[in-house]
């Protein structure tokens, strides 16, 4: 029988999105025996947002102690050298396909994944714009470098993270990072923000006694918890 899905609402250049990822990743590993869990990317930084990092370095400067703080994870001193140098552009497109990508080959492995390529932007100083930041991760999940640059390279791809994107964007969302359950009745929002491990293991184990016992629809839905830390 197909199993319900959790949807993590997450993308690349999002702060918050990365202290959360791993989080979410250890949870999959101990409630994907019920919930299918795929990654989808939110389109924080395209069109016009697209900017040389420098832009939002007094931002980032000030964002990232909090987060740092907040959730104990820590940002690479090879990426707070990208932040002062500020010529690296953010651009989410590029992380987005290669995550579309990697779906088509192991889709119920897409939340680890998208956590690592944040893990080399943000701890390691990674060029997410680069093909190599990708075809290195490959190795990782026992897939071929050259298939899943293929992939990438492909127009469906493409438009499969446009896809995501516009998924994001129906749903309302515009901060991350976000959870969501989806089962045949519907989407149910299980989260907003960064929240800590033995809360969003908490929802994940309502969610799952709620469709047990027999869920409601959608919008009566109360496993919601919501976070402020969101989008650094």
């Amino acid at each position: 029988m197909e199993k319900p899905r959790i949807l993590y609402i997450q993308d690349a250049m999002c702060g918050w999105c990365y202290a959360f990822g791993g989080i979410l990743d250890e949870l999959r590993l101990k409630h994907e025996d019920f919930f299918d869990f795929i990654a989808v990317s939110g389109g924080m930084v395209v069109g016009e947002a697209i900017a040389p990092i420098s832009k939002l370095k007094d931002f980032l400067k000030d964002a990232i102690p909090k987060v740092e703080e907040h959730s104990g994870v820590k940002f690479g001193e090879k990426y707070l050298d990208l932040v002062e140098e500020g010529s690296y552009v953010n651009n989410s497109i590029k992380p987005a396909i290669a995550l579309s990508a990697f779906k088509s080959m192991k889709p119920f492995s897409s939340v680890e994944f998208a956590h690592d390529i944040q893990f080399e932007h943000f701890y390691n100083g990674k060029n997410l714009n680069e093909r190599e930041v990708y075809m290195e991760l490959a190795a990782n999940y026992d897939i071929d470098a050259n298939e899943l640059l293929a992939r990438m390279n492909n127009d469906q791809f493409h438009t499969f993270a446009k896809d995501d994107f516009e998924f994001v964007k129906k749903l309302g969302i515009t901060g991350f990072p976000c959870v969501i359950g989806e089962t045949k009745k519907g989407l149910y929002m299980l989260s907003q923000g960064y929240i800590r491990e033995e809360d969003m293991d908490n929802i994940l184990a309502a969610f799952r006694t709620t469709i047990e016992q027999g869920e409601p629809d959608p919008e009566t839905s109360s496993t919601t918890e919501q976070s402020e830390e969101k989008n650094a």
